[in-house]
């Protein structure tokens, strides 16, 4: 298998060593200057962070020192109105009607006010805002006259203060509220003040509007023009509950659209978030498609809330922008540093070339001629470091080699004689082995054959003793079958001899019986013609008591003969079963006698049996013996030629 030389591999020990530094330095320094420029980076963004909002603050402090200044002068307006209405009010049942809208009649000093526009287009001369006066009806406000117009010209009377207003709220519990408002698209600072009756009740409401929409208009216009950094801006939401929350205020191109649930390009609605933190500093990856940007840039921004007029001032800029200075400076330095290492590599790849690879390489060029058989070079060094423990230690290898190739010279001559004398000895062993196999193999056989004869004889044997266990069994079973015999023998014997004494009691019955008939016969001729038919009956019965006798007798005569034959049968039973027993006992011996020599057959089968396995093991170790021979003879045959090519390769070193 071929390898392949890599160039790293093939390099020099100079070269991988300064290109190893040059690696670990170069690493080294770019992670330093990345930790430098990342912990910078930090610093400054924390700080950029800290400036925006400063000036978010600023402009959050302008706009409400501004909304103070307005409350200020709308205060004072409202002040100068409520002079102007001085006087003793009165609310009226009685209603005038307005647009259709009957509304109650609120009088000052016995003058009805309904409709009457002198006093609040003289105020609204006098001081350029805006006055109206309500009538109570019930628990609402209706607008009774007004110095306000809308934009054909009209006067917005005879309709209600919405209930949602918050000025409903605190002038009917008696306060008064100052807030913003937009009225026919204007934008006014308003204050709502409660009118009492000299009961103290409210009676009406009076309501001063200054108007401001040039001042907020020339403030948007401000906050528009501020930029940060070179393309940073401040912009302006709209942070009412409602639907226009998220609207923006004051934008540089986007002004008026809604962007609640804008997205920066990770999904994040960071515009939901700035509402809900109301304050403080964000940070976003946002892509402008609309300058035609490919991909995203992080956007810082900070955020303050202005509670008065529900704004949410934000100003933010790029990071980029805040951080190109210091990146250049950490390209310029990572420029520098690599300079740097390049220099300080080349003069350490000049040390380590005449420290190390020179000594390295007279090193090699001598490794090479000792590898090549000239074992006449020497090394010399004078120096005390590695290198030069290196050298003389190769020349001390040098100098052992020169020895032990002398030595080997010297025996390898003798190793070859040595091994010509063993592989003939092996040739004559191995002859030898191979007729004392040729001996064992025959044996092998004969104890094959004895092997053979003797399991017959164990098979026949052990046929021989199943016949005498069957015989055995069967007299055993005749045995038992013959003393079965002689017990029945002896029942009947016993049973005969009952029925001789049965017979005996039925003969004395019908001699009874014969005597009884003859005394009925006598005491029926006693008695005469009257006894004549009893008479007859007793002759009867006489000649059948006679009868009974007489077969009774030779009943007996026949039970007899048979008691005597059974008894004379139980007798040569009883003979049989004795002779049986004898049988049943020689079988038993002789089944006893074959099982002995089937166990001895069996045991005389498994000895030849092992001697026949010893044997053939024997044989199996002959031949492998003689295998090992052959193979001792090749390996010394083998051993041969190898010490003469050792000798001849001996001969190549030069000493």
């Amino acid at each position: 298998m071929t390898v392949r030389s890599s160039p790293w591999r093939s390099a020099g020990v100079g070269t991988k060593l300064t290109l190893g530094a040059f690696a670990l330095i170069t690493v080294a320094l770019a992670l330093f200057v990345w930790a430098i420029g990342h912990s910078v980076s930090r610093a400054i963004e924390a700080r950029a962070a800290e400036e925006l909002q400063e000036k978010t603050r600023l402009l959050t402090d302008l706009v409400d020192t501004s909304d103070k200044d307005l409350k200020a002068r709308t205060g004072f307006l409202a002040r100068a109105l409520q002079q102007r209405l001085a006087g003793r009010f009165e609310l009226s049942a009685d209603t005038v009607d307005i647009h259709g809208v009957a509304t109650p009649t609120l009088r000052r000093d016995q003058q009805p006010l309904n409709l009457d526009f002198t006093l609040v287009d003289d105020f609204t001369r006098t001081t350029g805002a805006v006055a109206t006066v309500f009538a109570k009806s019930g628990d609402d406000f209706v607008r009774i006259t007004t110095s306000l117009k809308n934009a054909s010209g009209e006067r917005a009377v005879g309709t209600l203060l919405d209930r949602a207003h918050p000025g409903w709220r605190a002038t009917r519990d008696g306060a008064s509220y100052t807030g913003l408002a937009t009225l026919f698209g204007r934008q006014y600072m308003t204050q709502y003040d409660p009118i009492k009756d000299e009961q103290g009740r409210i009676v009406g409401l009076s309501f001063i509007g200054l108007d401001f929409s040039e001042y907020l208009a020339h403030l948007k216009t401000t906050l528009q023009n501020i930029r940060i950094g070179q393309a940073g801006y401040f912009y302006v939401l709209d942070a009412r509950p409602g639907p226009h929350l998220g609207d923006l205020i004051v934008h540089p191109t986007r002004a008026g659209q809604n962007i609640f649930d804008q997205k920066d390009s990770s999904g994040r609605a960071f515009i939901r978030e700035m509402v809900e933190r109301r304050n403080g500093a964000i940070r976003y990856p946002w892509q402008n498609q609309e300058l035609g940007e490919t991909s995203a840039r992080d956007k810082i921004v900070a955020f303050s809330y202005v509670k008065n007029w529900d704004w949410i001032i934000a100003g933010g800029t790029h990071v980029d922008e805040y951080t190109a200075e210091i990146t250049s400076l950490r390209n310029l330095y990572a420029l520098m540093g690599a300079g740097f290492v390049a220099l300080i590599c080349a003069l350490l790849y000049l040390l380590v070339r005449r420290l190390v690879t020179v000594p390295l390489a007279q090193a090699s060029q001598a490794a090479r001629a000792i590898a090549a058989g000239d074992l006449t070079v020497a090394l010399r060094s004078d120096r005390r470091d590695e290198i030069g423990t290196l050298m003389a230690a190769m020349d001390r290898i040098g100098s052992s080699l020169t020895g032990v190739v002398r030595s080997v010279r010297q025996n390898s001559e003798s190793v070859a004689t040595a091994c010509g004398e063993i592989a003939q000895g092996n040739q004559d062993l191995s002859a030898r082995t191979e007729s004392q196999a040729s001996a064992l193999q025959q044996t092998a056989a004969s104890m094959e054959e004895l092997g053979s004869v003797v399991r017959q004889n164990a098979g026949n044997a052990r046929q021989a003793d199943q016949l005498a266990r069957d015989a055995s069994t069967v007299a055993i079973e005749g045995g038992r079958v013959v003393a079965e015999v002689v017990d029945t023998m002896k029942d009947i014997n016993a049973s005969s001899r009952r029925i001789a004494d049965i017979i005996q009691v039925i003969d004395g019955i019908s001699f009874q019986t014969n005597i009884l008939a003859l005394n009925a016969a006598v005491e029926a001729a006693r008695a005469g013609e009257s006894g004549r038919g009893f008479a007859v009956v007793a002759s009867e019965v006489r000649t059948l008591a006679s009868r009974s006798a007489n077969a009774a007798r030779e009943i007996r005569s026949l039970i007899h003969d048979s008691v005597e034959r059974v008894e004379r049968g139980s007798a040569l039973v009883d003979q049989a079963g004795a002779t049986m027993s004898d049988v049943v006992d020689g079988i038993h011996r002789v089944s006893t006698l074959m099982g002995q020599i089937s166990t001895a057959s069996t045991e005389q089968d498994t000895g030849v049996a092992q001697v026949g396995e010893a044997v053939t093991q024997i044989d199996q170790a002959t031949q492998q013996n003689a295998a090992l021979v052959e193979q001792m003879a090749a390996a010394a045959a083998s051993l041969s030629a190898q010490a003469d090519d050792l000798v001849r390769s001996v001969a190549v070193f030069r000493v």
